[in-house]
């Protein structure tokens, strides 16, 4: 038996992902959260998840470095990464890096659940 998709959430708002993660687990998606780059990593090492959602404004490291690194790491390496920002000037740079899932905050649900389905049904 299979279980449901993982979506890691990586946001310094507990707000946000709070409501997006009660969001998509009404849905049937298992879903964990992280403030930062370091929290992040210690989720990845425990389990790969099927889809990201990744701020582009946090301490410590940014969505746009965070983002290379977790291209880099063989076991991340292909996983669907949706990023989110009220930072609408940023969707450009992160389709020059060919993450072309770009959310503006205060997020959409109903474009939320789209991408996610796309990504991992």
């Amino acid at each position: 038996m299979v279980g449901p998709k993982m979506i890691l959430i990586i946001d310094d708002d507990p707000a946000v992902c709070g409501e997006l993660e009660h969001f998509l687990q009404g849905y049937g998606y298992a879903v964990t959260a992280a403030a930062d780059s370091q929290q992040a990593f210690a989720c990845m090492e425990v389990m790969t998840p099927d889809l990201i959602f990744l701020d582009i404004i946090m301490p410590k490291t940014d969505g746009f470095t965070l983002a290379k690194k977790i291209r880099h790491d063989k076991r991340t390496a292909t996983v669907p990464i949706i990023v989110f920002s009220a930072q609408e000037n940023m969707r450009e740079l992160f389709a020059m890096e060919g993450l072309h899932d770009y959310l503006s905050k205060p997020l959409d649900y109903e474009k939320v659940l789209a991408a996610v389905r796309a990504k991992i049904g």
